[in-house]
Order: structure tokens, then sequence, then C-alpha cells
């Protein structure tokens, strides 16, 4: 039986696409700025956070990782062009530029579906609810907060340069602790295949959304639930 849920945000709970590629075409742009580099290497940068063509890579850093993750993939890749940076530096940078643009009055949050009937149904439930998420506490917290829905989580699991980043157990086990379950009890919802793993590997169950950055094929089979959105989540439980 399901006692915790464990929610992704982005691509999740609010339509990636519509923040996420407008933060990072904004962020790149100062980035690049900031650091005195020529156009000729967005590109390069645009494909180490996992852009490409204008499309994201679901597999890429910006669908899933950190921004401590993501930096190191810019400097690496930059390094390539014998160009050096500082990843700490780099992962500042991106932290405070990323955090700028979701936090202007015109960033958009788009709800991949009736995101406060959804947590009312689990909490009618007496399902705890989290939130396990790559990005930043402020961030994750003002997000909550533009939805309204801020109240309605238990638990706010984010990158606080403390936690280890999803699929690593942190966040897992301390929702878990928190609440006294047990892995089985605690289900993961999320868009990538970096959320089903996170499942996986900590004794959960796996439930991935199609609203997100994957294709069902993305899941590779791991999943132990495939939905449109969490707006079919209660069915499902309805149904297990």
């Amino acid at each position: 039986m399901i006692k915790g849920i464990l929610f992704d945000k982005d691509g999740t709970l609010i339509d990636f696409f519509s923040l996420w590629m407008g933060a990072a075409k904004a962020v790149v742009i100062q980035f690049l700025k900031e650091n005195e580099l020529s156009e000729e290497v967005k590109e390069r940068v645009f494909y180490a956070m996992g852009i490409e063509n204008g499309e994201i890579d679901p597999y890429g850093g910006l669908a899933y990782k950190s921004y401590s993750e993501i930096a190191l993939d810019i400097t690496d890749e930059l390094s390539r062009e014998q160009i050096y940076l500082d990843s700490r530096k780099v992962r500042m940078q991106l932290e405070r530029l990323f955090a700028e643009y979701v936090t202007e009055s015109q960033a958009q949050y788009v709800e991949t579906a009736d995101i406060k009937a959804v947590l009312d149904s689990l909490k009618q439930r007496n399902i705890w609810i989290g939130l396990a998420t790559a990005d930043t506490v402020p961030s994750a917290k003002n997000c909550l907060e533009r939805l309204e829905v801020l109240e309605k989580f238990d638990y706010v699991g984010a990158d606080d340069g403390v936690l280890r980043p999803k699929p690593e157990a942190d966040m897992f086990l301390e929702f878990q602790n928190k609440f006294g379950l047990k892995p089985q009890e605690i289900a993961v919802v999320g868009d990538t295949y970096n959320d089903i793993r996170f499942a996986r590997e900590n004794g959960g169950v796996a439930i991935g959304v199609l609203s997100g950055v994957s294709r069902e094929a993305d899941f590779c089979g791991e999943a132990d639930y495939i939905l449109n959105s969490v707006g079919e989540l209660p069915q499902l439980l309805e149904q297990i």
C-alpha cells in the first residue's frame, strides 16, 4: 500500500518546456557575457546542458541534473576548446541566473494537470506528500508558492548543497525516515528515467509520467506504471 509519494517537479507538476527552455536560452546568453565568451561556443554550452538543435535530451543535464553537475558538464565541454573555467564559479553563476529568471513575475508556471485537486485527493487518503527535485530549495519553494500548493507538501527535498541529487538515496531516506515509512510504501512520480532509477534503487514504486521530456520508450520498461500526467494518479491509486 502506498503511504507516501515523492514528486519530481519540472515536467511532472509543471510544464518543463514553457519554463526551462526560455530560461536556458536567457541564462546561456548572460553566461557567455559574464565569462567574456564568444557566440561561437554557445552551442557547446547548450550541448553540455543537454540541448541540441533546440531539442532537450531526456538523459541530458537540464532534464534532471543539479546545478553542480551541469556546471561540471559545461566546464568539461569548454575545456575541449581550451577554455578553462572554475566549476564552482560556474555553479554559482547558474544558480543565480536561473533563479533570477524563474522568480521573475513573467516566468510561466504551467501546471501539467489540476495539481491542487490531485494533492487534495492524496490528502484525503492520508498519503504523505513530498517533493524530490534537482532544483535549489528557494527555487523549488517559489514554484510551489506560485502554484499555491506549498502548504500541501509535507516534505520538500531539493539541492541545499548537502543532500545528494537523485538517484542517490538521500532525499528518499529523509522522506522515509521522517514519516516512518517502508521503502515499498513510497511511490516516486517523475518524467525522466532518472526518477525511475531513484525509485528502483531505493526500493520504491516507480511511476513515470509522459508530461515532460520523456516518451514511454525512455523509461526502458523499468517503470511500474506509466501515466500521461499526474492527473491520472488518483485513479491509479484506486486500482492498486
